[in-house]
């Protein structure tokens, strides 16, 4: 799938969401986890490094979502973001991890859990873009009902400047 077609069918999903105001990440769950019929919890771990930042495991009960405890709260957010889009575009896991893999992952949790757990949350790489267009889509719309006015005015040659570089950032010529 192009960039401009992907690009597109997020911005549809996303414009179909109910995002909270004002935004709260965990009141964004709590909205998909009614629209989906169970929970969102979030899980702050602190990961291995060199890892994955954040995974999604589905149950039968409720989705869970880890996500790296020792990062900034933005970064959280992103990772947060990524995972519900897996969720939100209805995404399958790939192949499950081998027995190796899931032990330097989670060294303190049974090996065959982890590897139903992540095989569930291994996605292929166009679902990987996907997720990771719709969780961005979401914080910027999260954003755009935000108040934009910076901490330090900016003088209105420096605004003018600002306000091309960031239309030609968000709005990419896809």
């Amino acid at each position: 799938m192009s960039l401009h077609r992907l690009r597109k069918r997020c911005e549809k999903i996303v414009a179909e969401l109910e995002i909270p105001e004002p935004f709260e990440i965990r009141k964004l769950c709590d909205v998909l986890g009614e629209r989906r019929g169970r929970p969102i919890h979030l899980v702050p771990i602190k990961l291995p490094a060199h890892t994955v930042c954040g995974m999604c495991v589905p149950t039968r009960e409720f989705d869970a979502i880890f996500f790296e405890q020792e990062t900034s709260p933005l970064h959280q957010l992103l990772i947060i973001g990524h995972e519900l889009g897996h969720l939100i575009a209805g995404h399958q896991a790939t192949e499950v991890l081998d027995p190796d893999a899931s032990r330097l992952l989670l060294p303190d949790l049974d090996p065959a859990l982890v590897r139903r757990s992540l095989g569930r949350s291994n996605y292929a790489a166009d679902e990987e873009r996907e997720a990771e267009m719709i969780g961005s889509l979401i914080l910027r719309r999260a954003r755009s009902g935000q108040d934009e006015r910076r901490e330090s005015p900016l003088d209105s040659r420096q605004a003018e400047l600002y306000g091309r570089l960031r239309h030609s950032l968000e709005h990419p010529d896809w």
